[in-house]
């Protein structure tokens, strides 16, 4: 089991917010605009993972129910994915990296 730890450098190397699955999310859109992203890289404080949308594949489910798992899926290409040797895809909507089961 993968744990994949909620940090700048999972966040700087994230590519959840590109991703067809999180852009194409109404929600999330409407999360994203919260953020002070630019506060982010700065190197302050990470904000809360629920109001984050993106390393999924640490925080779990995204809280937005209008995911389309039939959209293009960039996690394969995630240098987070590569760093863990992750195994599985749709962390947004399938939870964290180490609660997905791969069949």
């Amino acid at each position: 089991m993968v744990r994949v730890e909620y940090n700048r450098d999972s966040f700087n190397e994230c590519l959840c917010g590109g991703c067809p699955v999180n852009r194409f999310s109404e929600c999330s859109i409407n999360h994203e605009h919260q953020l002070d992203v630019e506060a982010i890289e700065r190197d302050e404080a990470m904000p809360p993972p629920q109001l984050l949308a993106g390393i999924y594949c640490s925080t779990g489910k995204s809280q937005c129910h209008d995911m389309k798992g039939e959209k293009s899926c960039l996690c394969p290409a995630c240098p987070v994915d590569v760093e863990f040797n992750l195994n599985s895809n749709y962390y947004c909507i399938n939870g964290r990296a180490e609660e997905v089961v791969v069949a």
